[in-house]
């Protein structure tokens, strides 16, 4: 018996929900506004129930609606790197495994990983190939896993979501990042109290588990004077270079910067704050996918990087190395 429900329903329900209105989904979709009209007035009428909720000329998911969306972002988004796979391969390429990585960029690492893999693979190597995807993503970068954006995001802080599976990569520390010559350059470490009087910036609107908002901050009951959000993490730390705030981020992203003069990085406390880096993937994905493969590559190939490198710094044990503490 014929549902109402097709991809093409699903694909426009993604569309609205991003854009907003029918008239920008619609365009989004390269279709007329009353095509789109008409193609989910006749799905309702097939389904017998009712997506929208009409308030005046504006659209409002039902319950029903709502969760024929969150099912949509995953079908859709399924579907469509499938297609796209399937191109590649009619054209003689193998599988793309996309990843991304939300604020923090990679490219101090991955490009390095995806030559290593691209010089290691022969006869019985991986047969899939990498696309590092980072603006215009779902956040926090998780989402875009579950919404099908990427098969693999970079993330650090703790996971929580059933939806996904985490493979660790490598630990690190949260420090506070400074202009050179600030006043709290000078301390060992510093303690939450020390950001009363600090604009905090950060590059997310949206408190993150398992970084500095829910460690660090709201334990000990003291928080910035303004937090001001800055976008991503170059854009920060330039920022701070230039006397306009202070922020805390991801040791490893930031201490090429800091060795490059201008910047003071801090511990967190007087044992630090120390956090996970990895490599989230859907939680059915298999392992030996394309995307499992790359996700257990990667983590190999950060261990053999750390085992290769000179640990550094307090607690330096498996965290990747810091070239400085001040």
């Amino acid at each position: 018996m014929a549902t109402g429900l097709d991809v093409k329903l699903l694909r426009m329900l993604v569309a609205i929900d991003r854009h907003g209105s029918l008239t920008r989904a619609a365009e989004a979709l390269g279709m007329t506004q009353s095509a789109l009209s008409h193609h989910i007035k006749d799905s309702e009428r097939r389904m017998a129930v009712e997506i929208f909720h009409r308030v005046g000329k504006r659209l409002r998911f039902s319950a029903i609606g709502e969760e024929l969306l969150q099912a949509a972002k995953t079908v859709a988004g399924e579907i469509d790197r499938i297609e796209a796979d399937l191109a590649l391969f009619r054209e003689g390429y193998g599988p793309i495994v996309r990843v991304g990585s939300g604020a923090y960029g990679c490219e101090d690492w991955l490009p390095d990983f995806i030559c290593d893999l691209g010089r290691s693979a022969g006869r019985d190597g991986p047969r899939f190939a990498i696309e590092i995807l980072m603006g215009g993503l779902a956040f926090p970068p998780v989402n875009a896993v579950i919404d099908g954006q990427i098969d693999i995001a970079i993330c650090g802080g703790e996971i929580a979501d059933r939806r996904v599976r985490a493979v660790k990569l490598f630990d690190d520390e949260l420090v506070a990042l400074l202009p050179s010559g600030h006043p709290l350059a000078a301390r060992p470490y510093l303690e939450p109290a020390d950001f009363r009087e600090e604009v905090q910036l950060s590059y997310s609107a949206v408190a993150e588990k398992g970084f500095e908002d829910d460690r660090f901050f709201r334990p000990a009951r003291a928080m910035p004077k303004r937090w001001l959000r800055a976008g991503d993490v170059s854009t920060i730390i330039e920022m701070v270079r230039r006397g306009l705030g202070v922020s805390i981020l991801c040791r490893w992203a930031v201490a090429r910067q800091v060795a490059a003069g201008g910047l003071t990085m801090k511990s967190l406390g007087r044992r630090g704050l120390a956090t996970d880096w990895q490599a989230v993937l859907r939680a059915g994905e298999p392992r030996e996918s394309p995307a499992g493969q790359a996700a257990s590559l990667l983590a190999d190939w950060w261990r053999k990087r750390l085992s290769r490198a000179p640990a550094r710094g307090p607690r330096a044990g498996n965290r990747i190395p810091s070239r400085s503490h001040s």
